[in-house]
C-alpha cells in the first residue's frame, strides 16, 4: 500500500470550472478539492507543467478564481493551485470546511505549510 502524500484535507464535490492557459479556455468538471488544489476532467486536452487560471463555478452563481499548474491532464486531471485572492481563498475555505470529516482538521491544516522547500512540486 503506497504511503499518503497529500497534506491537506480533499472533498469529493462535482460542478463546472474552467481553466484558461496559452490562450485558450478550456472547460471541464472539479472532482475533488482541497485549499491546495483539485482533481478534473476536462472537454479538450491541457498541457501538464502550464501555468492557468482557473475559474470555479457553482450553482448559486459564486465565482472563485485561482492561478495554478497544471499537473496532470486527461480524465484524471490536477491542478496545484499556486496563488488565489483573499476573497476566493475565503470561499474556498468554507466549501472545504463545509464538505470535509473534520472541519476542524482544515483549519488546523492551515497552521503548516502544504510543502516544506525541498518538496516543492515545482522547484524554481
Amino acid at each position: 500500500m503506497s504511503e499518503e502524500r497529500r497534506k491537506r484535507s480533499r472533498v469529493s464535490l462535482e460542478f463546472p470550472l474552467t481553466i484558461a492557459f496559452e490562450g485558450k479556455r478550456v472547460r471541464g468538471k472539479v472532482h475533488d478539492l482541497s485549499l491546495k488544489g483539485l482533481a478534473c476532467s476536462t472537454e479538450e486536452w491541457i498541457l501538464p507543467g502550464k501555468e492557468c487560471e482557473v475559474t470555479l463555478e457553482l450553482e448559486s452563481g459564486l465565482r472563485m478564481h485561482m492561478h495554478g499548474r497544471i499537473i496532470r491532464a486527461g480524465q484524471d486531471g490536477a491542478i496545484d493551485f499556486l496563488r488565489m485572492d483573499e476573497a476566493s481563498f475565503a470561499h474556498l475555505r468554507n466549501l472545504v470546511r463545509l464538505y470535509a470529516e473534520d472541519a476542524d482538521l482544515v483549519d488546523e491544516e492551515l497552521r503548516h505549510p502544504a510543502f516544506t522547500p525541498e518538496e516543492e512540486p515545482f522547484p524554481e
